[in-house]
């Protein structure tokens, strides 16, 4: 399968097998053989703008940030509860599957209708899954299947799967690097006064920005009126080194306290960040869970938290006893 998309991307871009060849060479590289040959082939083809209509299955390892017309097939490992949530204008539904192969694991994000396809399904059930592959806040490949994807139970076999765990060690803030799922204890000193909401489509989540038309248009749903995502930002120091912490959504929530609606219902009424910011309780001691990753603008590490926890004594009495005893 490699030599025939090689032949294509000569083919449909103009460049040679052998430039094609160095191209897919590099980005695994860049990538430092993160994924195969094959999926690095299919980054090339993005870059070049060269569109690959029929596309084989890939396995779940492969699958990247950005790929459209994603073929995979896996077991599901989990179904999440489904969670209701209110915009102004309408109600919605999100619930997530995870499905593996022997390969890795990926998640699948499901939104209002969608979620129909997956009753009746249960965990240890084989499906096929195709659509397209976004980022989520921790830079993770999640599945999504907007207008063309579908999802449907499969006759094949999966014996064994290999799922993608989220190990949390805990480590200190100079301990730090980028990538790898990690958990720091440590008080938040700043947050930064910054806008804390960015628009959403109220149908799938996903981010929009206003258009040249002065409206906003999801890739999925067309033009829709706005809802409203969360987002804080601050510094927080544990007596090693202090690092930019970002809190998405439902962790910022934990913060403050309050729903996101409820905060921007605060922010229309007072007019002013401060009365947000005021409510982040500074020199409080959390445990954050989440993974580090380079700022490129500033070339600077930050911590995406994707958990929020209170600091619990019992169980930092066993860290510290458990650190002794190695």
């Amino acid at each position: 399968m490699l030599n025939e998309l090689i032949k294509k991307l000569s083919s449909e871009s103009g460049l040679s097998e052998s430039e094609i060849v160095s191209k897919i060479e590099e980005k695994r590289a860049e990538l430092s053989d993160l994924i195969s040959e094959e999926g690095a082939a299919y980054i090339v083809a993005k870059e070049l703008g060269v569109a690959i209509i029929k596309q084989e299955r890939l396995d779940i390892a492969n699958i990247i940030p950005g790929m459209q017309n994603v073929d995979v097939i896996g077991k599901i490992t989990r179904i999440s509860p489904i969670r209701e949530f209110s915009t102004e204008k309408a109600k919605g539904r999100v619930a997530n599957v995870t499905i593996a192969d022997t390969t890795s694991s990926v998640r699948i994000s499901l939104w209002n209708d969608e979620i129909n396809v997956i009753e009746g399904m249960e965990v240890g059930e084989v499906i096929r899954a195709r659509g397209y592959v976004k980022e989520d806040n921790l830079g993770n490949p999640e599945l999504r299947l907007g207008r063309y994807g579908s999802i449907a139970k499969s006759d094949e076999e999966i014996t064994s799967v290999k799922e993608m765990r989220r190990k949390t060690d805990r480590c200190n803030i100079n301990q730090l690097t980028e990538g790898g799922y990690k958990e720091i204890r440590a008080p938040l000193l700043q947050v930064f006064e910054s806008n804390v909401f960015y628009e959403v489509c109220p149908e799938c989540r996903t981010r929009i920005k206003l258009n040249e038309s002065d409206e906003f248009v999801c890739a999925d749903h067309g033009t829709v009126e706005p809802d409203y995502g969360l987002v804080l930002s601050g510094i927080a120091d544990d007596g090693t080194e202090s690092i930019r912490v970002v809190f998405f959504n439902e962790n910022a929530e934990k913060l403050l306290g309050m729903t996101t609606k409820e905060v921007k219902k605060l922010f229309d009424r007072k007019k002013r960040l401060e009365a947000i910011i005021s409510l982040v309780p500074l020199g409080k001691e959390f445990v954050f869970e989440g993974r580090a990753r380079r700022n490129q603008l500033f070339d600077r590490l930050e911590f995406i938290v994707s958990n929020v926890k209170e600091v619990d004594v019992k169980q930092e009495i066993e860290i510290i006893l458990n650190n002794f005893s190695e």
